[in-house]
């Protein structure tokens, strides 16, 4: 029989190691997560006759142009991803690029009393994440709404931080931002203030952000995860969760807001509808009173792929290592 210094080194030893997990193709890998118990819906991005059809779940920007397409080289699984290309000056403005939106929606609304699970993975070209390159503006990436309304009260928008590569999400049309107080127990947007909460980080309001956030990086492939407990409309008891993960890489946490109010358009109070809820998405690059004149003298790029909605945990891709095991580990 092992003693007790032999069993709490081997736990030791298997905390510290690399975790391994079964090899199988990015394809497999992705068709096993969509079939998962509790998943609503699956996007794959991998044709133009019903993943990403113009003028059907396909918008084009603020002048009319399709700048949203199938791209077949870069990809994290099947045939292909959503590609945006953003145009170097003169452009549209602030919808510069245009919007990808389901037909239909999730299928099923997630209302008060409820958990919903998002995941799904993105990859921005350079200019997407430095400073500056869009002066000072914040750049959208995915909208989770109500119907058609992505400007509302049901709403939550991610987005890179005032022209930086910090990831954040907002609710309200961008009135209330996914901040806390220092101790990350409850919303405010008074400074002192943390702009994420972070395990490891502190991302204090007015500090460098690139040392001490979350944030986007270029040219890979990254994973979005979000967990979305919606408590009662209009009181301070949901739960929002919202992690980004690089290939080989354990998921890092930047938003872990508690006692947070989720809004229904002011109405579920007196009359609640159970037809309110989160049903919908929209991916785009949305850039809010950008001028036609500014940004970069190239074009960037924005991909997505793999986009799920559960109401359950969904697994992650197999080229992201979960979360490191507990080190509190002790043997009697």
């Amino acid at each position: 029989m092992k003693s007790k210094l032999a069993i709490l080194l081997a736990l030791v030893a298997g905390a510290a190691a690399a975790p391994v997990y079964a090899q199988t193709s990015p394809d497999a890998d992705f068709a096993a997560r969509c079939s998962a118990p509790g998943v609503v819906k699956c996007f794959g991005f991998d044709n133009t006759t019903t993943d990403i059809v113009r003028g059907t779940n396909t918008f084009p920007d603020g002048s009319g142009v399709f700048r949203a397409g199938l791209d077949t080289a870069t990809k994290a699984s099947g045939g292909g991803s959503l590609r945006f290309d953003l145009p170097p000056p003169p452009q549209a403005g602030a919808n510069l690029a245009g919007s990808w939106v389901p037909v239909g929606g999730w299928g099923r609304t997630f209302s008060q009393n409820s958990t919903f699970y998002v995941q799904y993975r993105m990859r921005l070209s350079s200019y997407m994440v430095q400073p500056g390159s869009w002066d000072g503006m914040i750049y959208k990436t995915s909208i989770f709404h109500s119907g058609g309304k992505t400007c509302a009260s049901i709403e939550l928008t991610t987005s890179g931080y005032y022209g930086s590569p910090m990831a954040q999400l907002d609710t309200d049309c961008g009135g209330r931002f996914m901040w806390s107080t220092l101790d990350g127990t409850q919303y405010t947007n008074a400074p002192p203030l943390l702009m994420q909460q972070t395990d490891n980080l502190k991302c204090v309001y007015g500090t460098d952000y690139a040392a001490n956030c979350v944030n986007f990086v270029a040219d890979e492939w990254m994973t979005l995860y979000y967990r979305v407990q919606i408590g009662t409309w209009d009181q301070p008891n949901s739960q929002i969760d919202a992690w980004v993960g690089r290939d080989g890489q354990p998921l890092r946490q930047y938003v872990k807001m508690r006692n947070f109010l989720l809004s229904c358009n002011g109405s579920c109070t007196t009359s609640p509808d159970k037809d309110d809820g989160y049903n919908n998405v929209t991916l785009t690059p949305y850039m809010t009173h950008l001028p036609t004149t500014a940004g970069p003298s190239t074009a960037a790029h924005m991909w997505f792929d793999e986009f799920i909605v559960s109401s359950q945990p969904i697994a992650l891709p197999g080229n992201v290592v979960r979360p490191d095991p507990p080190t509190n580990v002790t043997a009697n």
